[in-house]
């Protein structure tokens, strides 16, 4: 027994060291990655990086005439745009992250072949990369705060925890789905449609309250509904559903464990089948 708990806590002390080796002997390969990501995102564009803020805000325009004139959504005595901006910026990182993600180890095909390096590296730089995006685009959100004076609650800096979850959450699919795509190339399509329908299953255009009382426990056991709650919660000063935050924050470290358990097994036949 005790050579079984022993030999427990040495494997979990192993993981950790996989865990965070690319951020301890491989910063600037990675750094290297980010800016690369960064810089030829719209590298032969001619607004270049603006696109970062138009596209949220196209989207933001499209949805707001929908769902505030059209068929009329309540938010919670918040102007719609802001509510829903507080949704869409959070999902717009989650569905760029997972897109790329998918694709990463097919695109850095070469490198893969010629470079030994831990390969996570390539979703660790897509996460941090987009990140960046979501701050510019936060910006956004910032000025249409103090254009509608909406007043921020003093538990706004819960949104950093919050963030934290999610990037568990997109990391660990990101994962997953690039794994799995090296497989089967069917995943990149699959991972597209599987963004659709979550999108819709989650509380972006629309507040939880119209979820049906007697669907209300299933709805919830999407993590994207503790998450984007959570950030309305800490940003407008409703109360917190601890246990859906919660629930979001276990889904989001279990996907994350088996993303990276499953990429680091898998990792060696990466290079044969790119």
């Amino acid at each position: 027994m005790y050579k079984g708990l022993k030999a427990s806590i040495i494997n979990r002390i192993f993981m950790l060291t996989h865990l965070t080796e690319p951020f301890r002997h491989y910063k600037f390969l990675l750094s290297q990655l980010i800016l690369r990501d960064i810089k030829s995102r719209y590298k032969q564009s001619v607004i270049g990086y603006a696109w970062v803020l138009i596209n949220p805000l196209l989207q933001l325009l499209v949805y707001s005439f929908v769902f505030s004139v059209v068929f009329r959504f309540p938010s919670n005595d918040i102007p719609y745009s802001v509510f829903l901006f507080v949704g869409l910026l959070p999902w717009i990182y989650v569905q760029t992250v997972i897109t790329n993600s998918t694709l990463a180890l097919v695109d850095n095909r070469e490198l893969l072949k010629k470079v030994a390096f831990p390969r996570e590296v390539f979703i660790y730089s897509i996460v941090i990369s987009k990140l960046v995006d979501l701050f510019f685009a936060s910006l956004v959100l910032a000025a249409f705060i103090f254009f509608y004076q909406v007043s921020l609650s003093t538990s706004t800096w819960y949104i950093f925890p919050l963030l934290g979850i999610q990037i568990l959450l997109v990391t660990g699919i990101g994962l997953v789905f690039s794994t799995a795509n090296l497989f089967y190339r069917d995943i990149q399509y699959l991972s597209n449609l599987i963004l659709m329908l979550w999108m819709y299953v989650s509380p972006i255009v629309y507040p939880l309250s119209l979820v049906p009382e007697e669907w209300i426990w299933i709805y919830k056991l999407n993590p994207m509904v503790g998450i984007i709650e959570g950030y309305r919660s800490a940003l407008f000063g409703y109360s917190f559903d601890t246990g859906t935050i919660l629930w979001a924050f276990v889904i989001s470290s279990v996907v994350f464990i088996f993303g990276f358990v499953m990429f680091k097994r898998m990792e060696k036949v990466f290079a044969d089948l790119v």
